[in-house]
């Protein structure tokens, strides 16, 4: 396809330059006036008119744009919802959060937007110096937003990001570098022409290349998803997130817990239609670390008493399942890895804002903190015991609809491994998160004071509950939806 000109360019990226010159705006007003509202208002504003302009772009040609850097086809348009959707609930979050000091709300909020924008271009990278560029960007905020709290465990939390965010980094850089070599090209349609072209032997390797340079090949392939791997939280690459999420604001944690993951998993799907040649070399790795994922994630998860850590390694079990839909590379299997985005973006950011609630109340991480909820605030508890059964996949809620569509999809590709291993992790998973349950409903509560929630976090929950509930219940038009706009583009 002909790259379209500068000028309708910038049209279809309307969304990004809104939610940039936003951020910019917000920490101004930040700035100037050191107080919540203004900064709050600026930024909603931006989430609008944003809203507004991807709304006005989803039916555009799909590009490439910007030379080919980009390309906003309609899978994008759907990432590019998810990372909106994820920005706002955060940004509600953060409005009301203790764990956010008020004298920083501009520059809190201001990052958020740019994390936003990072996302959005990670979903829509064409080229790998555009993809390098779009995991800079969102790292480097997420960096800023960890050590923004001044205390000794936020900057431990932040310096350990950074140094395991350096080094995937490098990593990534250095397989880019070998790709380039056998290839002579960075944009993604030309490594795959070229990968055609070069032609495959029966292992999967390019037949017309001599053995050095055929491992080089398989090792700049194995240096970059290692780099995508980090972002994702995806096993052995997952050292960083306990101790990031348990040392961010909550509302952070948050925002890092589903917009990474799912910008990553955007990237990788297209990294895959690149590398289709080679999938058959690497499937039995795919298949191999999506175990280990799920695995590691939820038996260290049963242990856990702090509740972000336990939603840390909840998160690294929940990327285990999202990977099962990349594992098959079927069309059943990334639709239902759609689905199941869409509902880990609902219930698990819902979850976290009932942590917000509880730490709002208590100023306490602790499981021990939700003993009683229910007595305290019987909405809230009922929200939050949804969310986590819908993590645990139990009917009819949404987290159930994505989990039955993701272990069909195994059991369709003759990958039942992936399945039988997808149902015991949720029956581990289920132990952890019903535990949380019982504290709230079984246990004496620490206080007797009502425990009443921000209206902004009120409205967070009462959102993502919802979703969670009703698109359980009526999954018709979300799977009509995904099928629809994002499937017929990534395959």
């Amino acid at each position: 396809m002909v790259a379209q000109p500068v000028l309708e360019s910038l049209r279809a990226w309307t969304p990004e330059l809104c939610l940039s010159l936003g951020a910019m705006v917000v920490m101004l007003v930040g700035v100037w006036f050191r107080r919540a509202t203004p900064a709050i208002v600026v930024t909603w504003l931006t989430l609008l008119v944003a809203g507004i302009g991807l709304w006005s772009v989803s039916d555009l040609p799909a590009g490439p744009w910007f030379f080919g850097l980009v390309v906003l086809d309609q899978a994008s348009v759907v990432f590019r919802w998810l990372a909106l959707g994820v920005v706002g609930l955060a940004v509600l979050m953060a409005s009301c959060s203790r764990d956010v000091e008020r004298a920083w709300i501009g520059e809190y909020l201001g990052l958020l937007l740019f994390v936003g924008v990072g996302l959005m271009l990670m979903a829509e990278a064409n080229h790998l110096l555009m993809a390098y560029l779009a995991i800079e960007f969102v790292s480097l905020s997420a960096y800023c937003l960890v050590a923004l709290v001044r205390d000794a465990r936020s900057s431990e939390a932040a310096l350990k990001y950074l140094l395991f965010g350096a080094l995937s980094s490098g990593i990534m850089l250095f397989g880019m570098s070998f790709l380039y070599g056998l290839t002579r090209t960075l944009a993604f349609p030309m490594i795959r022409q070229a990968l055609e072209q070069l032609g495959a032997s029966h292992a999967g390797l390019p037949a017309s290349l001599h053995s050095a340079q055929a491992g080089a090949f398989m090792i700049a392939v194995a240096l970059i998803l290692a780099g995508l791997a980090f972002k994702i939280s995806m096993v052995p690459f997952h050292m960083w997130t306990p101790d990031v999420y348990e040392g961010a604001p909550i509302p952070v944690t948050a925002m890092l817990s589903v917009g990474p993951k799912a910008a990553g998993l955007a990237l990788l799907l297209r990294m895959t239609m690149v590398l289709k040649p080679l999938w058959e070399t690497l499937a039995p790795l795919v298949l191999f670390l999506t175990i280990l994922t799920m695995t590691l994630g939820n038996v260290v998860a049963v242990v856990q008493t702090n509740v972000k850590r336990l939603l840390a390694y909840s998160t690294i079990g929940q990327v285990g399942y999202l990977l099962i839909g990349f594992a098959v590379n079927t069309q059943l299997g990334l639709e239902a890895l759609l689905v199941y985005l869409v509902a880990y973006l609902f219930m698990n950011l819902g979850a976290f804002a009932c942590v917000v609630a509880v730490w709002n109340a208590t100023g306490s991480e602790s499981l021990d903190a939700f003993r009683g909820l229910a007595h305290r605030s019987p909405v809230l508890a009922l929200w939050c015991t949804l969310f986590l059964l819908s993590l645990a996949g139990i009917p009819p809620l949404l987290g159930f609809i994505g989990k039955f569509l993701l272990f069909g999809s195994a059991i369709e590709a003759n990958r039942a491994i992936l399945a039988v291993a997808g149902v015991i992790n949720s029956t581990i998973a289920l132990y952890y998160y019903v535990n949380i349950i019982r504290q709230m409903y079984l246990e004496p509560p620490i206080s007797t004071t009502p425990l009443r929630p921000h209206p902004a976090l009120r409205l967070a929950v009462n959102v993502c509950g919802i979703a969670t509930v009703g698109f359980g219940l009526f999954p018709t038009s979300l799977l009509a939806l995904i099928s629809r706009f994002a499937i017929q583009t990534l395959l």
